[in-house]
């Protein structure tokens, strides 16, 4: 039935986005000189190191009408590999593993993130937001924290905030949640709380299996309001906290943690150094141009 559910979905798609494109009939020729032109943001869109290229080969009939199959390779060194893309007949939009609109591929996403009352680190103002799904359990989410937290905002500075969003992975480790539940009562009580006990979670993590007395102690380490914050644990009062963060994520296709948002543009996994501080470079140059 999930097979079944996801065919009648794109095929809706190509409908509801044909029509948009009849109603929209200028635009770019779909050829090498738009390839060209758009190179920047088809490479933003596929996340492409600056180490590979990406040809355009021919353009054919897509599955909709209104939209061809735009054939390119992706050129490494001396490696090749045949690549397509589903491209609006008027060049304004991309299909990959969702619709972009390339005037700004990354801001229908953007705009499904509640940025309010939320755990954040750095200026409300700052040009570049990243919001990292996480869980506290997670290996690669307590390798982001230790070898990449804090270099951002050492190279960044205030042009960079960085939101928290919980995302449990709980059918893999249950304790995930009364993890993320410890850190949204945490934040119940502040910004200095829940950082405290954020850096405590990641830095215990291989004890949180332990339960209850581990984040108590830990949350006492952090210097919450400890009865405020054990009640806030007995009732799970802040697991509408959690649930509201899990819920935008599987809205936005978060699937594994962690999973990035930087101005809306989506990274899935945990990334290397240079190529994580290469994507926020070209979103900074991309916030300063809109």
């Amino acid at each position: 039935m999930a097979r079944v559910g996801s065919v009648l979905l794109i095929v809706a798609l190509f409908v509801a986005i044909g029509w948009v494109a009849r109603e929209n009939p200028a635009g770019d020729r779909v050829d090498a000189d738009w390839a060209a032109r758009h190179d920047t943001q088809l490479r933003r869109i596929l996340n492409l190191p600056g180490s590979m290229r990406l040809e355009f080969k021919e353009a054919t009939q897509g599955p909709a009408p209104d939209y061809q199959q735009v054939k390119f390779e992706i050129v490494a060194g001396h490696r090749r590999q045949a690549f397509e893309l589903t491209v609006s007949r008027d060049g304004r939009r991309v299909l990959y593993d969702r619709l972009y609109e390339l005037d700004d591929p990354f801001r229908a996403l953007r705009e499904q993130i509640q940025l309010e009352n939320v755990p954040a680190r750095g200026p409300a103002d700052a040009p570049l937001t990243i919001v990292e799904y996480s869980d506290y359990t997670c290996g690669y989410c307590r390798r982001f924290f230790e070898t990449l937290e804090e270099p951002l905002f050492e190279r960044y500075g205030s042009q960079v905030r960085l939101v928290i969003k919980q995302f449990p992975l709980t059918g893999l480790r249950s304790w995930s949640e009364e993890a993320s539940l410890a850190a949204a009562c945490a934040f119940r009580q502040g910004s200095e709380p829940f950082w405290g006990l954020h850096e405590k979670l990641f830095l215990e993590a291989p004890r949180l299996e332990k339960g209850r007395p581990v984040l108590l102690e830990l949350g006492k380490q952090a210097g919450v309001d400890l009865p405020a914050f054990e009640r806030c644990l007995d009732r799970g009062d802040a697991l509408a906290e959690v649930a509201r963060d899990r819920a935008e994520g599987d809205r936005l296709g978060v699937e594994g943690t962690p999973t990035f948002f930087v101005n809306g543009r989506p990274i899935p996994g945990l990334m290397a150094a240079e190529d994580f501080f290469a994507i926020v470079d070209e979103e900074l140059a991309a916030a300063r141009a809109r």
